[in-house]
């Protein structure tokens, strides 16, 4: 399966993705817009709540090849005004998300495609994640606020380097 990416207006993902899933094939796309779940606290009350992780970005999976994917959406990307355009490589200008990219963020979401909080500990100046979708990929972990419960993260997304935020707990400093 290849994963496309497309450019969205501001706050617009979902209606995007409405638009897609509405007009699209459902058996050959599957759009969707990878979400983080973050913690905070408000009133003396832990809440969560969803937000996209690639805000301005929705993702369409299919097994068509490039050149077919842009034949089959062309006119609905065209006549939409909430879906700007596909994204892709600056190098090779393919808009097919590659494979190593495409495999980390497997390996961060669910099958929901969410990336679900995390909780480690701190030992000196190095981070531990005990559980959740960060463990053992402590290396891509670049900030932590431990006030707002949330680490900023380092993945590559079409040929770039792109922080995130995800929900990252810190139970214990030693």
């Amino acid at each position: 399966m290849y994963w496309y990416v497309l450019f969205t207006r501001t706050g617009r993902e979902e209606i995007a993705e409405k638009i897609l899933k509405k007009h699209l094939d459902n058996a050959l796309f599957l759009p969707f817009i990878p979400m983080s779940e973050t913690i905070f606290r408000c009133s003396g009350h832990i809440k969560k709540e969803l937000k996209p992780l690639f805000p301005s970005y929705v993702f369409i999976e299919s097994n068509l090849p490039s050149i077919e994917m842009i034949n089959k959406t062309k006119k609905l990307i065209f006549y939409s005004k909430d879906i700007i355009r596909y994204l892709k490589y600056e190098d090779t200008g393919d808009i097919a998300m590659r494979e190593h990219e495409k495999n980390m963020l497997l390996k961060l979401c669910n099958n929901s495609h969410l990336i679900e909080p995390s909780s480690g500990v701190i030992v000196g100046s190095k981070v531990y994640i005990k559980e959740g979708p960060l463990m053992g990929l402590e290396s891509i972990v670049r900030k932590i606020d431990r006030h707002k419960r949330r680490a900023v993260i380092e993945v590559d997304f079409m040929g770039t380097n792109k922080s995130i935020n995800v929900a990252l707990e810190i139970v214990e400093k030693i």
